[in-house]
């Protein structure tokens, strides 16, 4: 490391520490120093737009918890620019969007919801669906998880909502997927979204959500005050386990159908296991090399979950869930 890079390490390690003590006096010199100091680039972090070779979309939210939600604070931080690669290209046909989203001290890019995202491209048609994947590390990659789950909740899903709004696309159709802390970024998305294009349809597919304690868990998969517009125009489903993380992510949720799955994990229930169950789901077969020998259990009486609960699964499918009630205590998907 040279010493100019020394320098800025030494002296954003000195400004991270100090904004943990800061007023807003303190603060707003901060901001100028960083500003006068080349450390500008931290302060503007933008939501990045690019597009894989197998047009599935990467968004990226580069903002970092110290600088947008303790230094700016929320209400700044959600104004950021949306920075669209010149070879992002979206069908002007495809009306229909699914984006994979990750939780607390979680990546998107080059993981499993990128994997994810690709393996319901795989299976749509590339004509009517958009898929991604969204990675905001910066605020998920926090000393606790109640400090994720608010930067999810306050930045990474407006800014989320942002970067979806900026495609220009009139998309009939969203499904956002997130698994722990990021459910409270779906859900802020799908508000913002919501509210900008109200005739939009939802599809909210919870897994594992995370409620830190004194959080109204009421607020996961509501979108409308208006009942007869929620049950229109949105659909929740919340797929949980009974594990080490206890009552914070093993919510029946109002506005969900809810579905405890933790008999199928294969070995102990784990927070991990609702995403790998979900993508197992898609592709048939679990990938983790001590569970690829289990079978893939979905069904609870006559109703297969996980993908096939999806639009993307078929219209005859998403018709069906459309019919499964909400608020409901947890069936139990079972061996």
């Amino acid at each position: 490391m040279d010493k100019k890079m020394l320098k800025h390490s030494i002296s954003l390690f000195l400004l991270v520490t100090t904004l943990c003590f800061a007023e807003f006096d303190t603060r707003k010199e901060i901001v100028k120093f960083m500003e006068s100091n080349g450390f500008q680039k931290y302060l503007d972090a933008p939501v990045t737009i690019t597009q894989t070779d197998g047009g599935v979309l990467s968004i990226a939210d580069e903002g970092i918890f110290a600088f947008q939600y303790e230094l700016l604070t929320p209400k700044v931080a959600v104004d950021s620019n949306v920075v669209i690669d010149k070879g992002v290209s979206v069908n002007p046909k495809a009306d229909k969007l699914v984006v994979v989203v990750h939780g607390w001290m979680d990546t998107g890019a080059d993981a499993w919801p990128s994997e994810m995202a690709v393996a319901i491209y795989e299976r749509v048609d590339p004509n009517e669906w958009v898929c991604g994947a969204y990675d905001w590390r910066g605020g998920s990659i926090v000393m606790t998880s109640v400090h994720a789950a608010e930067y999810a909740r306050d930045i990474a899903g407006p800014r989320l909502a942002r970067a979806l709004l900026a495609l220009n696309t009139d998309f009939k159709h969203i499904h956002l997927i997130g698994h722990s802390a990021g459910s409270w970024a779906i859900q802020s998305a799908a508000s913002e979204i919501s509210a900008a294009r109200p005739d939009t349809q939802f599809h909210l597919t919870f897994l594992d959500a995370y409620v830190p304690n004194r959080w109204d868990d009421n607020q996961l998969g509501c979108l409308y005050d208006d009942s007869a517009k929620q049950k229109t125009n949105v659909w929740a489903e919340h797929y949980y386990t009974r594990d080490i993380t206890f009552v914070v992510t093993e919510h029946d949720l109002k506005y969900a159908h809810n579905v405890d799955i933790s008999a199928v994990d294969p070995l102990i229930s784990e927070h991990e296991f609702p995403y790998r169950w979900y993508m197992a789901s898609i592709i048939g077969k679990f990938t983790r090399w001590d569970e690829k020998k289990e079978k893939v259990h979905t069904r609870s009486g006559d109703i297969d979950y996980g993908f096939a609960r999806s639009l993307e699964a078929g219209g005859k499918n998403w018709g069906k869930s459309r019919k499964l009630k909400t608020n409901n205590p947890a069936v139990k998907v079972e061996k």
